[in-house]
C-alpha cells in the first residue's frame, strides 16, 4: 500500500522536530544534563583546595564537638563555637561553654596579635593576655592552605554533598593546629585522623571531620566537626577595646 505524508502534516511536523531540537539545545547548553566531577587524585584534590583558600578573603566557621568538650584558650570548655574569620589575621566568634555548673556564652575577639574575650560573668570584654595570631585558616602563608599541603596518608574516598554542595571525600591525617588556632589553643599533638570535604566545583573546603583530643584537657574520644560557609563575604572585625 501507498503511503504517504499529507502535506498538511508537513509543517507539523517540522514544528515539533524544531522544537525538539531547541529543547535539547536549551538542555545542553545549560547543563540541566549532569556530568561528573572530573576523576581527580587525593594529591590534585588537596592542592587544588589548597590554592583556592588562598584568594578567600573571609569565611564563617562553626566547631561542634561530639563525646566532650572543646578547651578553649581560657581555661573554659565549650561543645559550640561559630563566628567569622577575615585575612590575614582577624577573628571573632562566640562559644556555648561552662562556668561551674552555669551554661554561658562568651564572645571573643582577636585582631592582629591581640585577644580579647567577655568575662562570663560581668559580660563585659577584658584583654585575653598571651593571645596568639588568627592565622590558622585563611593567611595565604601559614594559614590552611598551607596545612592542607600537608595533610597525610591522604585517600579519596565517594563523594558526597555538604549542605547542598556537591563535594570530594577525602581522608587523612590533618594538622591538629588547623583547629587549635580557632579557639586561641596550642596544639598538643601534631596530627588528629580526620575526613575532608571539598568542593567539587570550586574546590572550597567545606567541613573537616577530626577525631581526637587536640590539647592534653580534652577526652581521648573527642570528635569534632568543623564546617566553613559564606565565603568572601563582606565582614568586619574591630578591637572591643
Amino acid at each position: 500500500m501507498d503511503r504517504r505524508v499529507d502535506s498538511r502534516d508537513a509543517p507539523r511536523l517540522s514544528r515539533r522536530g524544531a522544537l525538539a531540537a531547541i529543547v535539547a539545545t536549551g538542555l545542553l547548553g545549560t547543563g540541566c544534563f549532569l556530568s561528573k566531577p572530573p576523576e581527580l587524585t587525593p594529591d590534585q584534590a588537596i592542592a587544588k583546595a589548597s590554592d583556592a583558600l588562598k584568594s578567600v578573603k573571609s569565611a564563617h566557621f562553626k566547631v561542634e564537638s561530639t563525646n566532650g568538650m572543646m578547651a578553649i584558650g581560657t581555661g573554659l570548655v565549650a561543645r559550640t563555637i561559630e563566628g567569622d574569620v577575615v585575612q590575614p589575621d582577624r577573628l571573632q566568634g562566640k562559644a556555648v561553654s561552662t562556668f561551674g555548673r552555669v551554661t554561658v556564652e562568651i564572645s571573643f575577639i582577636f585582631v592582629s596579635g591581640q585577644g580579647f574575650i567577655t568575662n562570663p560573668i560581668t559580660k563585659k570584654w577584658e584583654a585575653l593576655p598571651g593571645a596568639g595570631r588568627a592565622t590558622n585558616l585563611l593567611d595565604p602563608n601559614q594559614g590552611a592552605s598551607l596545612l592542607l599541603t600537608k595533610v597525610s596518608k591522604l585517600k579519596k574516598l565517594a563523594n558526597e554533598s555538604v549542605s547542598g554542595v556537591d563535594c570530594y571525600h577525602l581522608a587523612g591525617d590533618v594538622d591538629a593546629s588547623l583547629v587549635a588556632g580557632l579557639v586561641g589553643g596550642t596544639a598538643s599533638i601534631p596530627t588528629l585522623s580526620g575526613d575532608l570535604w571539598i568542593g567539587s566545583s570550586d574546590f572550597l573546603l567545606r567541613q573537616i571531620h577530626l577525631v581526637g583530643p587536640v590539647s592534653t584537657n580534652e577526652p581521648p574520644e573527642i570528635e569534632r566537626v568543623l564546617s566553613l560557609s559564606n565565603f568572601n563575604e563582606s565582614v568586619t572585625i574591630n578591637s572591643p577595646l
